[in-house]
């Protein structure tokens, strides 16, 4: 009986090693879906242009704040970069941000996930830790935030600005790639054509 129970554990091994290994399936992790191009506007006409889901690496910007963010060991994040246009705006307008919704009822029950300004994740939430990563900070952050999350009438008329927003990969989170996008006045934005 001894002799068949050593047996049942050295033949288990190999298999219980394969199972946490991943063994008969790919080696590298799924990717998930890619982003999307959005647009849509705001209540004065300006046109914004949404990124969903934007690689911190084709933009040198965005570069800059991503390995701010992860020097400083905080959670991973995705990004969503915003163009703003009010080129044929007659009044200034302000950065926008924008919700993710399974449908327009999960935002007025506040079941929406909101997405925020990169710079106030930089100025309140990604901040030094170290007196000698103070200066570092203060660069990227006037560098990159100059023009606020950006404020509210930093796009005048005719003028057009670039901007990043920031949504957390947390419980809460779950599910975001597939839910819907919705800009000012809870406006669904539409696919890039």
């Amino acid at each position: 009986m001894r002799g068949w129970r050593e047996a049942r554990v050295v033949a288990a091994v190999p298999l219980i090693a394969c199972a946490l290994a991943g063994c008969g399936g790919s080696s590298e992790p799924p990717q998930p879906a890619p982003g999307k191009t959005l647009v849509g506007e705001t209540e004065t006409g300006m046109r914004l242009k949404v990124e969903t889901f934007f690689a911190p690496s084709k933009d040198p910007r965005l570069k800059q704040i991503d390995d701010w963010r992860a020097a400083g060991r905080y959670p991973a994040v995705d990004f969503h970069r915003v163009t703003a246009d009010n080129s044929d705006g007659q009044i200034a307008d302000g950065g926008r941000t924008v919700s993710f919704a399974r449908n327009p009822e999960a935002i007025a029950t506040g079941q929406a996930v909101q997405a925020r300004f990169t710079c106030e994740a930089l100025e309140f939430e990604w901040l030094p830790q170290q007196p000698a990563e103070t200066e570092r900070w203060t660069q990227v952050k006037n560098e990159i935030c100059a023009d606020g999350p950006p404020k509210a009438e930093a796009i005048g008329p005719g003028e057009q600005l670039v901007y990043y927003l920031v949504t957390d990969r947390t419980f809460g989170e779950r599910g975001i790639r597939n839910m819907r996008v919705f800009g000012p006045r809870s406006a669904e934005l539409k696919e890039q054509t």
